[in-house]
């Protein structure tokens, strides 16, 4: 984790320093690391609601259950309800909203 933070201080000053000599290449690079970030947070999440619920979930978010639930949820609702059976299903959706 401290390498990915020393990496997010590189790339901050890096960006930085475009941005006081090229704001719109500052503004292309900013967009294209915005979107990884949030391919990254998504596969993140999906990741993490098989073993944690969408209680911790929203702790390491930095956001209430609900909000993270509200974010990412619909996909994980689809993609568990191709998984398992109705009774399954609901069971383990419900048991993940109480948690």
């Amino acid at each position: 984790m401290d390498e990915i933070k020393q990496t997010a201080g590189v790339l901050d000053r890096q960006l930085s320093d475009v941005l006081a000599t090229d704001p719109l290449s500052a503004l292309t690079a900013v967009t294209s690391i915005r979107n990884l970030i949030a391919e990254r947070e998504r596969q993140a999440v999906t990741a993490a609601v098989a073993d944690h619920t969408w209680r911790e979930i929203g702790v390491a978010l930095g956001v209430s259950k609900q909000a993270a639930f509200q974010r990412f949820g619909k996909d994980w609702v689809v993609a568990t309800k191709r998984q398992m059976s109705k009774p399954e299903w609901k069971q383990t959706v419900k048991r993940k909203l109480v948690g």
